[in-house]
């Protein structure tokens, strides 16, 4: 995974993911965001568990390379 906190940068700490209710918070670095196909979507409402989701029926975005593409897009190194 490419480095994402540049020291120099003056957001040099994180990242975090922020819930929807503007207080709760994770730590985000090694998370991953998921599209699900309709089957994908299917195993995980009725586990409740993203275990359940095939590797089949996902793609995985890294935050890493999330990062890495805004910077490159956005002339940035955050």
């Amino acid at each position: 995974m490419p480095e994402i906190n540049d020291p120099s940068s003056p957001f040099a700490h994180g990242p975090y993911v922020i819930f929807d209710d503007d207080s709760t918070y994770a730590w985000a670095e090694d998370t991953v965001i998921a599209l699900l196909t309709q089957d994908g979507e299917d195993h995980l409402n009725e586990a409740m568990d993203f275990k359940a989701v095939h590797d089949d029926d996902a793609v995985y975005i890294s935050m890493g390379d999330l990062i890495e593409a805004y910077n490159q897009v956005h002339g940035t190194t955050l």
